[in-house]
């Protein structure tokens, strides 16, 4: 009684959290449309090896996401549909190619030795889509417009309900055990569950009690590095004094051209591709040991080796062209005048150059980054992780002997190299090799207050813009800030390909975006008359200049 008394709570707790997360982070329902996909540089083994290769990170055991039924005590429809995942942002996928079981864009089955597991791949928030009078695009490596989140936590609250309810969970365990099943082993498998809704539910009172992500981030957003850190840097250090508050949300970058680049993330703060993957994947819940026996710290579940083929294969991937015969033509004499404009005002930071051969020989395009004093956009993401400090704990004692307090990137930098290195070692990796799975490139994680410029190739699939999605469209980022608009909606995939960016007005399910909250701000970047302050990078444009030069961007 006092066990199903303590379970009650936390399943309140769940259900609490769960309304409160989910009501305002809800996602556009897209229907069913034709799907025109372009390639890209990719062949369909490499699409679906994208889409569904693991990378070592793991929400639920695998069978228990096919067996859960949707919330509620009569449904006894399966959780997982087309539906449910359009309803949240998600790519349903009925190609069996590397997923059997139909898993939507950029879930995968994580195969290892205590179990099979569904795991989150990079591919869930880089796979993009753009609808226009009624046909459906595909934009591979394009940012996602979803709610992964919200999706989890619905299932998780399913989880808890079927667990409450015993028929339900009877039906449940049948369908996970198999020709397993008995009694014994239902009890068994229920007491796992709450186990398992144990972690989910922590997070979740944890962040609604400390109130550490009080800006809401809606579609195609996340604080990448925020969340990432309070898992990692707070939960698994298991120090509550490295949860902070982050309020610092980003879009997702698109990966095109990616791994051509000397540093990476939108603050430039990652230097070496297999560190990148790996921060990504411990902060999508790859698990790690950071305390305990010793001899286990910095074990982990990461799989190296699909971190570098998922690598290798984006080194093929190319920009999406601009499909005219759906999005419409580009007017070419327009986009000249365009490029003149772009070359004059926006081409010296845009535009890379190749940097001189690093000491692998290999030479990389240099990232232009622009201060926050300069660029003037939010500062809040860049300054947060540039401030952020942590308590190493067990990681200050030998063998590793770290300091006590180092900042955030530190401690990044020494738990991604020592991942890598344990897993070279257990793998029996050469030093030849393990230097191209490094991408040629030296560990090296920093905090610098700036932004990238990123490159405009395939610039028109990427919308909203500025580094935290503020302003909905190309012609908008043209405009003095003071003249954009302040609020709008996002979480549609109706594309408007005159502004170039998605359409804004209100829908049934749609995010309001505001940008008078921290972290949302749709200031700097701007193009206006006056000294050159804090965030004018340019003279006033014209309405004929501003829309050349959207007509240009086009053509990239």
């Amino acid at each position: 009684m006092v066990k199903l008394k303590k379970f009650t709570l936390v399943l309140l707790t769940l259900f609490i959290c769960t309304l409160v997360v989910v009501s305002k982070n809800r996602n556009h329902s897209i229907a069913s449309s034709p799907v025109q996909e372009k390639t890209q540089g990719w062949t369909m083994e490499d699409r679906q090896t994208f889409y569904h290769t693991t990378q070592g990170t793991r929400v639920l055991p695998y069978q228990w996401l096919l067996a859960l039924e949707e919330p509620g005590l009569f449904p006894k429809k399966p959780f997982l549909t087309d539906e449910r995942a359009r309803r949240y942002g998600l790519i349903p996928d009925s190609n069996t190619m590397n997923n059997p079981d139909r898993l939507p864009v950029g879930l995968a089955k994580d195969v290892a030795p205590d179990g099979e597991f569904i795991s989150v791949t990079c591919a869930a928030c880089h796979t993009g889509q753009v609808s226009f009078n009624g046909t459906l695009m595909r934009i591979d490596g394009g940012p996602a417009t979803h709610n992964l989140s919200g999706f989890f936590i619905k299932a998780y609250a399913a989880l808890a309900d079927t667990l409450a309810l015993r028929l339900k969970f009877r039906r449940f365990a049948k369908k996970v055990l198999g020709d397993n099943y008995s009694l014994a082993e239902e009890t068994r498998l229920g007491l796992r569950v709450a186990r398992e809704l144990k972690n989910p539910v922590y997070t979740l009172v944890q962040g609604t009690l400390r109130h550490l992500y009080p800006t809401e981030e809606g579609p195609g957003r996340l604080d990448a590095l925020g969340r990432g850190g309070n898992l990692v840097l707070g939960t698994r250090i298991g120090d509550t004094r490295n949860l902070v508050v982050a309020n610092g949300p980003v879009s997702y970058p698109h990966l095109w051209g990616t791994t051509s680049f000397d540093w990476v993330q939108w603050n430039g703060s990652i230097q070496q591709p297999m560190a990148r993957n790996i921060g990504e994947a411990l902060g999508v819940n790859a698990l790690i040991t950071l305390q305990g026996n010793p001899a286990d710290i910095f074990q982990s579940t990461i799989n190296i080796q699909n971190l570098f083929l998922l690598e290798k294969k984006l080194e093929k991937l190319e920009a999406p062209r601009w499909p005219e015969n759906v999005l419409g033509p580009i007017d070419r004499e327009k986009a000249s005048r365009g490029e003149a404009l772009y070359t004059q005002h926006c081409a010296a930071c845009h535009e890379s150059k190749p940097r001189e051969p690093n000491e692998f020989g290999k030479v990389f395009l240099r990232i232009n980054m622009i201060r926050l004093d300069v660029i003037g956009t939010d500062p809040t993401s860049a300054v947060n992780f540039n401030q952020r400090l942590v308590h190493t704990r067990q990681l200050s004692q030998p063998p590793i002997g770290l300091p006590p307090v180092i900042t955030a990137a530190n401690a990044l930098e020494e738990v991604t190299r020592q991942v890598t290195k344990r897993k070279y070692a257990e793998l029996n990796i050469p030093p030849e090799m393990q230097n191209e799975m490094n991408g040629w490139r030296e560990n090296k994680i920093r905090a610098p207050l700036a932004y990238r410029a990123r490159n405009m190739d395939g610039i028109w699939a990427t919308a909203p813009y500025l580094h935290n999605n503020s302003v909905p469209n190309l012609y908008q980022l043209l405009l003095p800030a003071a003249e954009r608009v302040k609020e709008f909606y996002v979480g549609s995939l109706e594309y408007d390909p005159r502004a170039v960016g998605f359409q804004t007005g209100f829908f049934e399910g749609g995010f309001k975006f505001r940008t008078n909250i921290t972290g949302n701000s749709n200031a700097g970047h701007e193009f206006r008359d006056g000294p050159r302050v804090k965030g004018v990078i340019g003279p006033l444009l014209t309405e004929p200049e501003r829309w050349a030069i959207v007509e240009y961007l086009k053509t990239r």
